[in-house]
């Protein structure tokens, strides 16, 4: 648990004002008591997400790999994720018409996957949409059919 002093100079605050939000805010001041606990909460399921990301064996292409980075959606929340396939088709229903193959075998890969196998996917999508160009056989690797690696 975070001390007011280590709460202020890791987050800016002014001791005086994390005083105050004690009686006026306590769910925040509560968690910003408890950040350290959060932050190595979220530490260790990164390490298992990590860790089930080795687990995994899918069958996508780069070319479909490529078609996933640059389609236009974004998932927000874990529902969205969770309909992951229904949010790629609605950025791409206008390719049905001249690259369907592509845009209906991605979606029913998708569909395919898990949860957890979708998060992963969209946050190494993010992840490459953010930070630019990788190597893509390699940070998509679990995602990928063995010949594309």
């Amino acid at each position: 648990m975070l001390t007011p002093k280590e709460i202020s100079s890791l987050f800016e605050v002014q001791v005086n004002t994390l005083y105050n939000w004690r009686k006026t805010k306590p769910k925040l001041y509560s968690y910003l008591q408890n950040a350290d606990y959060n932050s190595k909460i979220n530490n260790e399921i990164n390490v298992l997400l990590e860790y089930f990301s080795n687990t995994i064996h899918k069958d996508f292409t780069l070319k479909e790999i490529d078609f996933l980075i640059v389609s236009d959606y974004e998932l927000i929340s874990i529902e969205e994720v969770n309909n992951f396939q229904d949010n790629f088709m609605k950025a791409n229903y206008k390719m049905l018409t001249t690259n369907h193959k592509l845009v209906l075998n991605i979606y029913d890969k998708i569909k395919s996957l898990n949860i957890i196998e979708k998060y992963l996917l969209y946050k190494k999508i993010y992840k490459v949409r953010q930070v630019g160009d990788q190597d893509r056989a390699e940070f998509f690797k679990e995602f990928l059919q063995k010949g594309n690696k």
